[in-house]
């Protein structure tokens, strides 16, 4: 790390470190910045955001929206750090078809999704803590193989200097706070994240500046990315800024991926809050939108799969699979009769039908059981249709 570059620096101070480095330890939160310079685009990013909540109570259940969302997440976090897999590959995982769970990859973003909903169930027990960001990272690395990080402890921090930007230490863009000042450093981030008057803070800026600092003190030897991506929707859920845990960032940032990490990086170098704040509220705002106008495709179809069925005067049995579909858009005939209470033979029987007028078809290569998919759905939810 160029140490030239963060001498000056207001958002934080170097240390002395490993091989006769020096690594970087942000200042506490909150900042100075100058408000009226976010002003405009957190007024919009709000406004989004109130939107986003609008929809969610306009529908019958939230789970319609935020169960496809969660994967969309998961793919677009993981696929941040080189992580690849398919939509059918994930919701088959998740659906538990052990074929796709055991590719690795496939493994690491069915555990991102896992991490996300826990940590956002975690709020309903305890406050966005140190054990929300351990669990997280427990979740996120449980059961992945040794090459992909199983020799890193989950859910414990580092206890080595960790860097970031290149192959070794010396040729690092950015080297985060050693082990010792990384812990010293979150529990004071946790303070701040629990302190009494952040009522005042408006929550997207609370949010934002949460996830700078985590990032800088990259508390974890693997995994910092996409814990510190959760955060995001935990800290807002936790401030009540979020009626549900439906806003999720990472697809707009995968699009944006180098103005994001610069935009941090220009936080630790020259203290330039304005311009990460004012890059998150534009992301927020984006993601909202986006968020909303998914939300609009799934709405539509959901009334056009259950007026197709109404109109050939199907059972209400089968209405109950078609909203079934939209939280969990991949299943198999048993799964269909556990959640319908009905036989093999009478789920199949039902299944015959919807598989008939289109609206889920067999997935190629599964048996054993046979798993069936939604296929316009799972669509919808990655943005191909």
């Amino acid at each position: 790390m160029d140490r030239s570059q963060f001498d000056a620096s207001p958002a934080g101070h170097l240390v002395p470190t490993t091989h006769g480095q020096w690594a970087f330890v942000p200042y506490d939160l909150p900042p100075v910045f100058d408000s009226a310079a976010i002003l405009s685009c957190l007024v919009s990013a709000t406004q989004a955001l109130g939107e986003l909540n609008g929809i969610l109570r306009t529908l019958p259940d939230p789970y319609i929206l935020i169960q496809p969302l969660q994967a969309r997440e998961a793919l677009a976090s993981s696929s941040m750090e080189g992580t690849y897999t398919t939509v059918d590959a994930l919701l088959l995982a998740e659906a538990g078809y052990g074929g796709s769970a055991e590719s690795g990859d496939t493994r690491d973003v069915m555990n991102y999704a896992v991490a996300l909903r826990n940590a956002v169930g975690s709020l309903a027990e305890i406050p966005l803590s140190l054990r929300t960001i351990r669990g997280a990272h427990r979740d996120l690395l449980h059961g992945v193989t040794r090459a992909r990080g199983a020799a890193i402890e989950p859910g414990e921090f580092k206890k080595h200097q960790n860097w970031i930007g290149a192959a070794s230490l010396e040729a690092a863009r950015f080297v985060p706070a050693p082990p010792k000042e990384a812990y010293d450093a979150l529990c004071r981030l946790e303070l701040y994240a629990q302190r009494q008057d952040r009522e005042a803070t408006p929550p997207l800026v609370d949010a934002a500046l949460i996830h700078y600092q985590f990032e800088a003190i990259h508390p974890f030897a693997d995994g910092n990315g996409r814990v510190g991506r959760i955060l995001i929707p935990v800290a807002l859920f936790d401030r009540k800024a979020l009626l549900h845990p439906a806003l999720f960032l990472s697809p707009v940032l995968e699009r944006r991926k180098d103005e994001y990490i610069d935009r941090m990086f220009e936080v630790s170098r020259a203290g330039d809050w304005e311009g990460w704040l004012g890059f998150f509220m534009s992301v927020v705002e984006e993601s909202c939108r986006e968020t909303i106008a998914i939300a609009d495709r799934l709405f539509l179809l959901r009334e056009r799969y259950r007026k197709t069925l109404q109109s050939a005067g199907r059972s209400a049995l089968l209405l109950s699979i078609v909203d079934r579909l939209f939280t969990r858009p991949v299943f198999s005939i048993p799964q269909l009769a556990e959640y319908l209470g009905v036989t093999y033979p009478a789920a199949q029987k039902n299944l015959e039908t919807v598989l008939a007028l289109g609206i889920v078809e067999e997935v190629p290569e599964t048996a054993h059981p046979k798993f069936f998919a939604a296929r316009e759905i799972m669509n919808t939810i990655t943005g191909q249709s």
